[in-house]
Parts: structure tokens; C-alpha cells; sequence
């Protein structure tokens, strides 16, 4: 979860810094991550043992698996930082409290996320031209092998034997 999270937030960041600069170039080998992980989506899918349309077409659009998947991270985020932070929470309490229909708890993953890209906007703004190349220049390769490696991981999901079991 923290490297879905860091390469779709480094990735996001990158590009609107190299756009804001011009210095956005397109790679079209920035499509295979997305293309891997929808045929794995597809595979995974297929081993349903009801699978039925809607289940095909969530697997192979890519928007319901990115929505899902920062879905997930905002959840892996949220309860990470409340176990560290050692707060003692009711969660019985919160379950009712959502059931009413009251509290805005699963909007804060939501706002932290502005909020560091508000932060992130003013400190680009802020540095020079120098320093904003020298960043997009380190970071581009860095979220490209990460990314490189989450993609042959999924890759060898992919291509390894099912032996036949359905989900």
C-alpha cells in the first residue's frame, strides 16, 4: 500500500510540476502499468465463480479500480497513523455514529491530501527554476523504477499458473 501510495502521489506531483514548467514530454510507456494491472484485474475477475458483466467491466475500466484502490490506501493511511499515533479510538462508538449518518471522519484522508498538495503547490511556486528542474530531474527516474518494479511484480501475477481454483 505505501508504494501504490507513493507512485501515484509522486507520479501526480511530478507531472503537474513539468507541466507547470512545459516540461511535460508524453511516454507512451507510462500506459503499460495501467494496461498490466487491468489485465490482472481481468484474470482476477475471471476466477470468480459468478462473474457477470459488471464484474468484467470493473476489472478492464480503469477509473472504478483507482477509485477503489485510493479507497484502500485512504483506509490503510487512516488506520497506520491511528495506530501509531496510539490513540485510543471506540470503534463501536464510530460504528454507530456512521450508521446515524453523523461524522465527517472518512473526509479527513481526503483533506490531509489537499492540504500536502496546497503545501506542495506554495513550496514549488516558491523555489526557483533551478531547483525545479533538479527536482523533476531526480524524481521522473526514481517513480520510473519503482514503478518498473510494481509493474513486473504484477506482470509475474499475471503470467504465473491459476492451477484451477476459483475465487
Amino acid at each position: 500500500m505505501l508504494t501504490n501510495l507513493f507512485v501515484r502521489v509522486a507520479f501526480l506531483t511530478l507531472l503537474a510540476g513539468s507541466l507547470s514548467i512545459g516540461a511535460y514530454a508524453f511516454s507512451p510507456w507510462w500506459l503499460i502499468p495501467p494496461a498490466v494491472a487491468m489485465l490482472l484485474n481481468l484474470r482476477i475477475a475471471c476466477t470468480m465463480a459468478k462473474v457477470d458483466r459488471t464484474d468484467i467491466l470493473f476489472a478492464v475500466l480503469f477509473v472504478p479500480a483507482e477509485v477503489f484502490m485510493w479507497v484502500r490506501i485512504s483506509h490503510f493511511v487512516r488506520s497506520w497513523s491511528r495506530f501509531l499515533s496510539r490513540k485510543k479510538v471506540d470503534n463501536w462508538a464510530m460504528q454507530a455514529k456512521a450508521e446515524r449518518g453523523g461524522g465527517l471522519g472518512h473526509w479527513v484522508p481526503l483533506v490531509v491530501l489537499v492540504a500536502v498538495a496546497i503545501a506542495l503547490a506554495v513550496i514549488w511556486v516558491l523555489v526557483g527554476p533551478l531547483a525545479q528542474s533538479s527536482i523533476l530531474w531526480v524524481g521522473w527516474p526514481i517513480v520510473g523504477v519503482v514503478t518498473v518494479l510494481q509493474t513486473l511484480m504484477m506482470f509475474s501475477k499475471l503470467v504465473r499458473r491459476q492451477h484451477g481454483f476459483k475465487v
